[in-house]
């Protein structure tokens, strides 16, 4: 949050504008640009939002990880490795147009919130049998640390999932890169001087501080 908080500073002082950033759940922020409601922060391209949207540069990029059980782990390469899963996933986000069209017919997409201790939890007791966990690392391992770390904090008394650990697949599901993005009707420019401002940032190394 204080790297953000210093990138936001940056464009400010460069552009001259002012950034007032207001934190939503993820749906509710999704449907308030939607509305034109100010500009949106950490949205992912797809062609559907392409159509409504204008995007900004890459800010920086996620890496969208699987996590299993570590008695149910499976061999990932491709979305055909994931025929027949339930795939537990934060409502409203979207994994690329690939993931989108298979999902509900190929694999079971199971809506959840964007907390992960939920997603935790249903992995723990077989609700669903993957979840997805995005990092700013491309290491697995940091995700994993995460997960555990998260496990501790919401220890909820339960021995028999004392013994039961996760496994977060080697491969990701995708890379993401997160953008800025406006309603296109409601462009009066901000887009080019976010754009302008990010280019900056990347060559001062602000970009790569958010990783």
């Amino acid at each position: 949050m204080k790297k953000l908080t210093t990138l936001f500073e940056f464009i400010e002082r460069d552009q001259g504008i002012k950034i007032q950033h207001v934190r939503y759940p993820w749906p509710r922020a999704l449907i308030a640009a939607e509305n034109g409601e100010g500009v949106l922060f950490g949205v992912s391209k797809t062609r559907e939002r392409e159509r409504l949207f204008h995007f900004s540069l890459p800010v920086h990029s996620k890496y969208i990880f699987l996590v299993t059980r570590s008695d149910a782990t499976f061999k990932f390469n491709s979305l055909v490795d994931l025929k027949g899963k339930t795939i537990g996933m934060p409502r409203g986000i979207s994994l690329g147009d690939d993931f989108d069209a298979l999902k509900d017919n190929f694999f079971t997409v199971e809506p959840d919130n964007n907390a992960p201790v939920s997603r935790v939890y249903k992995l723990l007791f077989r609700r669903m049998d993957v979840a997805v966990f995005s990092s700013l690392s491309k290491n697995p391992r940091e995700l994993g640390a995460r997960l555990q770390k998260i496990r501790d904090a919401h220890d909820g008394g339960m021995p028999p999932m004392d013994k039961v650990q996760l496994s977060v697949l080697p491969k990701p599901l995708m890379i993401d890169t997160m953008h800025f993005a406006v309603r296109s009707d409601k462009d009066d420019g901000i887009i080019n001087k976010l754009n302008v401002a990010i280019q900056k940032a990347r060559k001062k190394g602000l970009l790569e501080e958010l990783r």
